[in-house]
């Protein structure tokens, strides 16, 4: 999981940028869940901690909350929110390769991170494994490109003009097709499978509004964009600006997220 160790500048700007989108997915996320107060949740690739909050909230002084992620800057920011909580705790972990004993939590979730694990069924596997009988693993992925607002659009992008990105950028979107998700959950043996779609409008002020963060090397997409050459990432951008169909105005795009849930 050394794959996706987020930079400082990735992850100071994370909440500005990218986690605009995902707090919006979290409710949806949450409710696949069932949270409830008194209950013990672990929250994998937990980043800043949006989820990990809305989480506390929903499980009460009563219950506890585990924010778990692989990058230090980020469960440092998600630290300096969240810390003064006190059913708040913090690790940095490997999903792949959990630390914490069988059984000790009610409910996994994972907003928006279950498409970077290079071995998903091994990822679903430990959520499983850490969870009590009965309990429940909820996650949420983006389904294709060009619904993964302006990352996914990058991650093509960057995938035409850097052959070597190709297979990574195939395996990150083909996690978000229902078969293939119902097909990870069940290989993990999880059980009783179910799924929804959720499709979330944005509006930016410009393309300049739409793409900035990706410029400042915010999330995931922007550390990958600012590391390439800058007649590459000339290019890139001129792809996505076609791509959302800048006329000069406002840029509006629709996010489309999977979110599925299952019991141990």
């Amino acid at each position: 999981m050394a794959e996706l160790q987020f930079r400082e500048t990735a992850a100071a700007g994370y909440d500005r940028s990218v986690g605009v989108m995902t707090r919006r997915i979290v409710p949806a996320l949450l409710r696949a869940a069932r949270l409830a107060p008194g209950q013990w949740v672990l929250d994998i690739a937990a980043g800043t901690g949006l989820a990990t909050e809305a989480a506390a909230e929903a499980v009460g002084p009563t219950g506890h909350v585990m924010a778990a992620d692989i990058s230090p800057p980020m469960i440092a920011k998600a630290r300096e929110r969240l810390g003064a909580r006190p059913n708040v705790s913090f690790a940095v972990e490997d999903a792949q390769a959990l630390t914490f004993a069988d059984g000790g939590f009610d409910a996994v979730i994972c907003n928006m991170g279950l498409m970077y694990l290079p071995d998903p069924v091994r990822g679903l596997a430990e959520f499983r494994r850490v969870l009590r009988p009965e309990g429940r693993v909820a996650v949420s992925v983006f389904t294709r490109a060009d619904r993964a607002l302006v990352g996914g659009l990058v991650r093509a992008a960057i995938a035409r003009h850097v052959p070597a990105k190709a297979a990574e950028a195939a395996h990150f979107h083909s996690v978000g097709e229902e078969e293939r998700l119902r097909g990870l959950f069940e290989a993990a043996a999880l059980r009783e499978v179910e799924t929804t779609l959720e499709a979330l409008p944005f509006t930016y002020a410009d393309f300049d509004d739409f793409f900035g963060g990706v410029e400042r090397g915010e999330g995931a997409m922007g550390q990958e964009y600012t590391a390439l050459p800058e007649d590459m990432r000339r290019a890139i951008r001129e792809e996505v600006r076609r791509e959302v169909g800048d006329v000069g105005g406002p840029v509006e795009v629709e996010v489309e997220v999977r979110i599925a849930s299952a019991l141990r």
